[in-house]
């Protein structure tokens, strides 16, 4: 089993939510998180939530879109990233940010209480009761005619270089099959329009947006493949996996292999996002 660092985890026990760990996802990922983010419609003067912000990543842009009449809220789950996001009393942001400890699935809101949702790559580890449950919250707290954004990771379209074809899918899919809470969320990513549409939303649109990451790599990257790398495996150790890909991730648990993958200059990474957004029905669209 990974452990605790190698799960990069939060106090919450989930995988990938630590905030060293986010803010190197971040870092690395940050051209294409900033398009996906100012793709959303988000106003001046709205007041918004970053619902599971993790460690307020994407807090200062969030602010930007808001200005200075405007107003943000961030929750999440594990105490210490709420205790990071404190720190933007610091960062000398145009709007106000309030920080609180909570639960997408019991927001601690009243109705209408927000022009908008951000709710970036949290998805994955709610199950399907569970989403429906954040979905609802979302509308809820969210005025008629505002809007809900969901980002998450989408790994069916994930490559590797040089790498058999296919390696992060028959990752994903034997993960899946064992029972992975988070990897089966994943998966579901690119059905996310259906779900925002389920809950009641309307006019949702999806927006794929494509990472890619080619050797020679920054340091951040290097650092992130490396923990995503080890991550996964670690987690192949115990997965039924073609051979081919066994050896692969067996390398990825030995530091020196891993670093001479990375450093190798046909070395080449894809992540693929999926933005999906829904408004907020108004009383008419809702009764119709």
């Amino acid at each position: 089993m990974a452990s605790q660092t190698d799960r990069h985890a939060s106090s919450t026990g989930q995988a990938l939510t630590g905030g060293a760990w986010l803010d190197v996802h971040f870092a690395a990922a940050r051209p294409e998180y900033e398009v996906q983010l100012r793709a959303v419609g988000i106003q001046p003067g709205w007041r918004v939530l970053d619902a599971a912000c993790g460690s307020g990543s994407f807090l200062p842009w969030l602010a930007e879109l808001v200005g200075p009449t405007g107003s943000l809220a961030a929750l999440d789950l594990a105490p210490e990233n709420v205790a990071l996001v404190e720190r933007l009393a610091e960062w000398a942001l145009p709007c106000a940010v309030e920080a609180q400890l909570g639960n997408v699935l019991a927001l601690p809101y009243p109705d209408d209480a927000f022009d908008a949702v951000w709710f970036a790559n949290t998805s994955q580890y709610l199950t399907d009761a569970e989403l429906a449950t954040a979905l609802a919250e979302f509308r809820r707290v969210v005025r008629p005619g505002g809007l809900v954004a969901v980002k998450e990771t989408d790994p069916t379209a994930y490559r590797v270089e040089p790498a058999q074809p296919g390696l992060i899918l028959r990752y994903s899919q034997a993960a899946a099959k064992a029972g992975n809470v988070q990897v089966i969320g994943t998966l579901r990513a690119p059905a996310l329009p259906r779900w925002l549409r389920v809950s009641g939303l309307t006019d949702v649109w999806r927006r794929s947006t494509l990472i890619e990451r080619v050797a020679p790599h920054s340091p951040v990257v290097n650092a992130w493949l490396g923990g995503l790398f080890t991550y996964c495996g670690t987690l192949a150790a115990n997965l039924e996996l073609p051979p081919d890909d066994r050896e692969f991730w067996g390398r990825m648990r030995d530091s020196a292999a891993r670093e001479r993958f990375l450093s190798d200059p046909e070395c080449w990474f894809i992540e693929m996002n999926v933005l999906t957004v829904g408004m907020v029905p108004s009383g008419t669209e809702a009764s119709a």
